[in-house]
């Protein structure tokens, strides 16, 4: 299919190679409906990426019961037709140099991996971000995850393929396992894995966040018109594509990987879309509407034997005000209430029991060093009520400490002043960088 080139120039206006389109007429073409006048190709103005047209219709989701990868991949099981309606899609992954662009301007949270030579070169893909900080990028350049459906109608277009460029494994057209590379490569170093639509690493290289929560038994009820994953409040999400570690059969375009939310890890990435009917947002992503949810970025629960019920942790524990209009979490006070100082644990993970903390369940996640990356509450259902990262400075002090309530979605921060290392004040801001209050200590 020949592809027309399309770029922004310098006010991220759209043009076709043959004759220029305002971002007015663009969006007016949107307004109007006339699908057949969109661009092949546009570049999002936000983090400068090129996208991908995948017209709206119907496609063949899914394998057959009676078909090779089906006896071991029954989640992928049955085919069904889907139709979907007009999204733009990135051609490549987003890479290092991208995600530093968001993380500059947002103050997010670096990947875990952004130090290491092996996956830091500004053209590979960025890896080691959960769920919540894909959505989060996303939100940031004015798109969002793909569906699961999106994005096997990506890699697979409309004749059934299992790779991206056809029936049949190829280690010279994608980065597996096979390849013995044992690390991503840039973005885009396979042009002759393209998929039918053009996109590029939609199998191996590193598998790539979708939107869908998992549900092995989603193909056989799922709906026929733009499915959107199950319905629920599971951190069981998906990954496709399959990435460098992944033998051949892994990095179809049907395998379908379920993983944590708070996964983070060297094999994975994202890329985004957006809806054609909401273009609007690529020019204006402040006007988006935040619907994906950015799951919290954790571990799973280990029990104490606290009878307290969670219903006093407020009362108790009030060092860290409510932001107004909020009921989804209960303020605590880090180290104060949770009854241990980091520095003393041994290994990744440790149980501890505390008559002060307000919530029966609770996990703490550490360092190698010996620094806490995450506590996680839970109420007495195991129902997770908020959890909190701290980040450290050069000298292991918590520079910053931030609460998220039970979706991944920052609440408030705490920035650090620290006097002889102990910490003298505290600033509360809220997610959206307002000024709070003063953390008492």
């Amino acid at each position: 299919m020949m592809v027309v080139g399309v770029v922004f120039v310098l006010n991220c206006v759209p043009v076709f190679s043959e004759e220029p389109i305002s971002q007015e007429n663009l969006l007016e073409i949107v307004r109007n409906k006339k699908w057949d006048a969109l661009p092949k190709t546009i570049t999002s103005p936000k983090d400068n990426k090129e996208m991908v047209l995948i017209p709206a219709g119907e496609f063949r989701m899914g394998i057959p019961p009676d078909s090779t990868l089906a006896a071991k991949f029954t989640d992928a099981t049955p085919a069904h037709t889907v139709y979907l309606d007009a999204y733009y899609m990135d051609k490549y992954e987003v890479a290092n140099e991208e995600y530093v662009k968001y993380l500059a301007e947002k103050n997010a949270k670096k990947s875990p991996f952004s130090d290491n030579p092996l996956f830091n070169n500004p053209k590979q893909p960025v890896v080691g971000v959960s769920y919540g900080d894909a959505v989060s990028y996303a939100r940031w350049a004015g798109k969002r995850l793909p569906t699961e459906a999106e994005w096997e109608k990506a890699a697979r277009g409309t004749d059934g393929r299992i790779y991206p460029w056809g029936q049949t494994s190829s280690q010279t057209f994608c980065n597996s396992y096979k390849s013995q590379v044992k690390a991503p490569l840039k973005v885009g170093s396979f042009p002759d894995g393209a998929s039918p639509y053009g996109l590029l690493d939609m199998a191996g290289n590193v598998s790539e966040w979708v939107f869908d929560m998992y549900d092995s038994e989603y193909y056989k009820n799922s709906p026929l018109k733009n499915p959107q994953g199950p319905t629920g409040t599971s951190n069981v999400r998906l990954t496709r594509g399959g990435n460098y570690t992944s033998d051949p059969e892994y990095v179809t375009t049907v395998v379908r990987f379920p993983q944590k939310a708070y996964s983070a890890f060297p094999d994975i990435g994202f890329r985004c879309a957006v809806s054609v009917s909401e273009m609007e947002t690529l020019f204006h992503p402040e006007k988006a509407k935040e619907t994906q949810e950015a799951i919290s970025s954790t571990v799973s629960v280990i029990k104490s034997e606290s009878g307290i019920s969670p219903d006093t942790l407020a009362s108790k524990n009030t060092s860290l005000p409510a932001p107004s209009g909020s009921q989804d979490f209960a303020p605590v006070r880090y180290f104060k209430y949770l009854d241990f100082d980091g520095a003393k644990s041994v290994g990744r993970e440790e149980m501890r029991k505390s008559e002060r903390t307000g919530l029966p369940n609770w996990k703490v996640y550490y360092q190698p060093s010996g620094l806490i990356t995450q506590a996680q509450f839970y109420d007495g259902k195991d129902n997770l009520q908020f959890h909190i990262e701290p980040v450290y400075d050069e000298k292991g002090q918590e520079k910053t400490v931030r609460l998220y309530n039970q979706k991944g979605e920052l609440v408030y921060s705490s920035e650090r002043v620290f006097k002889d290392s102990v910490a003298v004040r505290g600033t509360l801001y809220t997610a959206s960088g307002d000024y709070l209050g003063e953390e008492r200590f």
